[in-house]
């Protein structure tokens, strides 16, 4: 087990060392996010470690469970607000090897931690802090790393569920809409009087006997009873038995000898349709009757292909929902911002374009990898590509715009008419900028995404640096009309320093797309071998 666990790893380092020249700028800047990141949570860490031994033990007998049921939360609930399972085994690129599977299993429980590593640096603290207490009694704080094990196979458990899930189609859009509402859940609780009333049951669930988070907290006080020790073992088991059971599960459906969806013989296949299917199908055929090819083919590939993309369908769908309820409380809360509320449009929809660029915007090419060749060998041009890509971006993000727009005029809440304007005209200038910038970031720096793979990698450290410069470019124009508007006091001249904006967007736009285009025709041997190359033996999926 340990030589193929080596030679996973080797490979995998080796994949990375061979990859990291190319975005050494990029893996700078991530490097430097990542210290400043994490280095929060090991500095709350070490400030645990240091004031536990002060506290009396009535108070961690008080808050150490609801501490321990926070972290268990933190650890299970926010990958899944961020769509992000960390680093995880591509089981597909590594079935066809002679691993055990108990190998991959132990690796892929290893790499659970890559999930939350700020939880394991607060644990930590935790464990030194309750160790170096007076009133502990021996080695039973160390009892507490046992909630490392429990969590990792809980989270391996919930991450293969959920990858399950995320292939049956009528499951997914439900799971997306629980993914929303769990996302939503804290800045309700924070930000409204739902969190005062939902204390106590809080409070009360973190003192339940025999739950994992009391009976860990009681060990590690240095009391525990039988029923404690029992309880700890029973539920490190049942994690290690259901995380057991999805894993097997997830190999049989990468095998594809059980649970693979199976597509019904067309002779089977219902030959009615119903009007949405008509209506869907007349949608899909409108680029045909407005535009010319290549324009129409190019523009109703591109739409086809994006609505049948599971990926697509689910960021999208985030988009439109997860934005419009994430900034809620925050402007209309209890201790909402009144510039928020005044500006909610934008934020939504900013916010929304945020979520739906990495998969419409930041890396055009991705969805077609391999395909992305016939642009260089067809007598269509890039610039043609590019082009058409960009007006279907524009489509789907007129329509997140009209969604967004229509939840916000159904809130329970006011929003002046000179608000949903500026809100409309603050996004078209967003969307000119991102969609610059992510032309550029297509071209330089291209990355297959698997389209029936929910999580996935997001943006690459290059991207991130590209989009950086793009806030900065984008934040001083809006900035000015905001200034115009708090300097005159007059409404009109916030939406004048707009329409020029508008204006500078489009010439921006239009000179990143020469820029691009010329970029990607002399760099087309990069970038379709980038878009040609498989998945790494472990994978960043998100």
């Amino acid at each position: 087990m340990s030589a193929q666990i080596r030679a996973i790893v080797w490979a995998q380092f080796r994949t990375i060392r061979n990859y990291l020249p190319r975005t050494s700028w990029g893996a700078i800047l991530l490097t430097l996010l990542s210290l400043l990141w994490y280095g929060l949570f090991i500095g709350l860490g070490g400030a645990l470690a240091a004031l536990l031994p002060k506290a009396p033990v009535s108070m961690l007998q008080q808050f150490l469970p609801g501490g321990l049921l926070g972290l268990l939360i933190f650890w299970q609930v926010f990958p899944v607000m961020t769509l992000s399972s960390g680093w995880s085994l591509e089981l597909n690129k590594l079935l066809v090897y002679p691993i055990h599977t108990s190998t991959l299993f132990l690796v892929e429980v290893l790499l659970r931690l890559t999930t939350a590593p700020e939880a394991v640096f607060v644990l930590v603290g935790v464990v030194i802090g309750l160790q170096r207490h007076p009133a502990t009694h021996g080695l039973w704080p160390l009892a507490v790393l046992l909630f490392l094990p429990f969590n990792l196979f809980l989270s391996l458990a919930i991450r293969e569920w959920m990858l399950r899930i995320f292939r049956r189609k009528r499951f997914r859009e439900l799971l997306v809409l629980v993914i929303v509402l769990i996302s939503v859940l804290p800045q309700l609780l924070t930000q409204t009087s739902l969190g005062k009333r939902v204390q106590p049951f809080y409070i009360l669930i973190s003192q339940g006997s025999a739950t994992p988070w009391h009976e860990f907290a009681v060990t590690g006080l240095g009391s525990p009873t039988v029923l404690s020790l029992f309880a700890i073992l029973a539920w490190i088991t049942l994690a290690y038995l259901f995380a057991k059971r999805q894993f097997a599960r997830s190999l049989m459906l990468d095998f594809g000898t059980a649970e693979a969806p199976s597509a019904k013989p067309e002779t089977q296949a219902s030959s009615k349709t119903s009007p949405f299917a008509d209506f869907g199908a007349y949608l899909l055929g409108l680029p045909a009757r407005l535009f010319h090819d290549p324009y129409a083919a190019l523009i109703e590939k591109e739409l086809r292909s994006l609505v049948r993309t599971p990926r697509f369908r689910v960021v999208f769908g985030m988009a439109c929902v997860f934005s419009a309820l994430i900034f809620f409380p925050m402007a209309f809360g209890t201790t909402g911002s009144r510039f928020m509320a005044r500006n909610y449009l934008a934020f939504i929809n900013t916010y929304g374009m945020l979520i739906v660029g990495d998969v419409l915007l930041w890396n055009i090419f991705g969805f077609d990898r391999r395909a992305a060749q016939l642009y260089f060998v067809t007598p269509v041009s890039l610039a043609q590509v590019i082009k058409a890509k960009n007006l279907v971006a524009a489509i789907f993000i007129a329509l997140q715009t009209a969604l967004v727009t229509a939840i916000t005029l159904i809130l329970p809440v006011r929003v002046a008419l000179s608000s949903i304007l500026g809100g409309l005209a603050i996004s078209l200038v967003v969307a000119l900028f991102f969609m610059s910038m992510g032309n550029y970031a297509s071209v330089s720096n291209p990355r297959p995404v698997d389209p029936n793979q929910t999580f996935r990698r997001q943006a690459g450290g290059k991207t991130q640096l590209i989009l950086l410069a793009c806030y900065v470019c984008m934040a001083i124009p809006i900035g000015l009309a905001y200034l115009a508007r708090w300097a005159t006091g007059l409404e009109w001249t916030f939406f004048a320093v707009l329409a020029f904006d508008i204006f500078a967007a489009a010439v921006f736009y239009f000179v990143a797309l020469d820029t691009a285009i010329a970029k990607g025709e002399r760099n087309r041997e990069q970038i379709i071998d980038a878009l040609s190359k498989g998945a790494d033996p472990i994978g960043l999926g998100l």
